[in-house]
């Protein structure tokens, strides 16, 4: 075998085989079709077990006895190993184990496993004996997400935007005579500022959409100035006004307490109030329970490549999202109360009644 050659070389028998075989697939021109010798290299392509042996076949179980705290990046990960780093990206490569992390349910101190079975268990209610979820139609949801544009080949800067969504709970409105669909609105945060560089699509001064950071004065705004208006211009008539708007815990959220938040609430004979939902607990809100997720995938099917094109498709998600979807979604979040522990069903012959009916689900 040649030096710096991988594959062995043919036997004597092998290469004489394979020359007479081209000779009987030569024509009557004396020259072999095209392919004919791919053809019969595969025939001497045989699998079979080859290469050296493994060394780290117990590899597995070595990998589960290290702590999660060390598995972080392949050089503490190799180091605990007692392997070389690259040794330890081949067995990555041929797949002997696979980088795997989840982010979807965040890590729950005790204090944070009470205030949801507080949480749960306010959300339940007696109707002539029987325990039944709350219908939460005296609750909107309000939440912030991240839109982008169609990924291109160049993944360092991908424009995006930051909507403020707000939706209730879908129902009859016996006033109007019509379906309340539930949804409320949503915003994005962009501002429109003249171009301060001229550049091949626009001259300076062009008026442009740029985004703006959300910090509690922007959300405090768009709250005051979107939110509540819109819960006023768009519930049904003769509902209770005792609105609550639920919001979880970030940073640039507006305290309950907020001056200009309670007076906002408050105004034209209004009792609303914000809240805060649990900490640590995403799957409390519709949103994140999937509404977002339809949206995106609606939106995600028009190629946005500006902050205009993401806005609009954002916009035309929104309205095309079905109010199905929405209400659903409700229905989520009530399995997710009963996870929870808001309900704990003993006898078995009725398990099935009592679920459904825990769940809003009968008429």
């Amino acid at each position: 075998m040649l030096k710096g050659q991988k594959k062995k070389n043919l036997t004597d028998s092998e290469c004489n085989s394979m020359v007479q075989h081209l000779l009987l697939r030569c024509t009557k021109a004396g020259s072999i079709p095209m392919g004919a010798a791919d053809e019969v290299s595969q025939f001497q392509r045989k699998t079979s077990t080859c290469g050296r042996k493994r060394l780290h076949k117990d590899l597995p179980k070595r990998i589960q006895a290290i702590p999660q705290s060390r598995r972080y990046c392949f050089r503490s990960f190799a180091h605990d190993l007692g392997m070389l780093k690259s040794t330890l990206h081949n067995y990555f490569k041929r797949g002997v184990f696979a980088k795997y992390s989840s982010v979807l349910k965040p890590a729950l101190t005790e204090s944070n496993k009470v205030c949801r079975l507080k949480w749960a268990l306010d959300h339940v209610c007696d109707r002539d004996g029987a325990k039944y979820f709350d219908d939460m139609y005296d609750t909107v949801h309000v939440d912030e997400k991240w839109f982008f544009m169609n990924r291109v080949q160049k993944k360092h800067h991908l424009l995006k935007v930051m909507f403020l969504t707000a939706v209730a709970h879908p129902r009859w409105d016996e006033t109007s005579g019509k379906w309340f669909d539930g949804k409320l609105g949503t915003w994005h945060f962009t501002e429109i500022v003249p171009a301060q560089r001229r550049s091949g699509r626009r001259d300076a001064g062009t008026p442009v959409m740029t985004t703006v950071s959300v910090t509690r004065e922007t959300y405090k705004a768009m709250l005051v100035d979107k939110v509540i208006p819109a819960i006023r211009a768009k519930w049904p008539g003769g509902e209770t006004k005792a609105v609550k708007i639920q919001q979880d815990n970030a940073r640039p959220h507006v305290p309950p307490s907020d001056v200009d938040v309670v007076a906002a609430c408050k105004a034209d004979g209004w009792d609303m109030e914000v809240v805060f939902q649990p900490p640590n607990s995403p799957d409390l809100n519709v949103l994140d329970l999937g509404f977002f997720r339809a949206i995106h995938a609606l939106q995600a099917e028009k190629h946005s490549s500006s902050l205009e094109e993401i806005v609009a498709a954002t916009d035309a998600a929104w309205d095309v999202v079905s109010t199905k979807t929405l209400n659903k979604n409700f229905l989520t979040l009530q399995r997710c109360l009963q996870e929870i522990g808001a309900l704990n069903i003993v006898d078995d012959t009725d398990a099935d009644d009592n679920l459904v009916a825990a769940l809003g689900l009968v008429e």
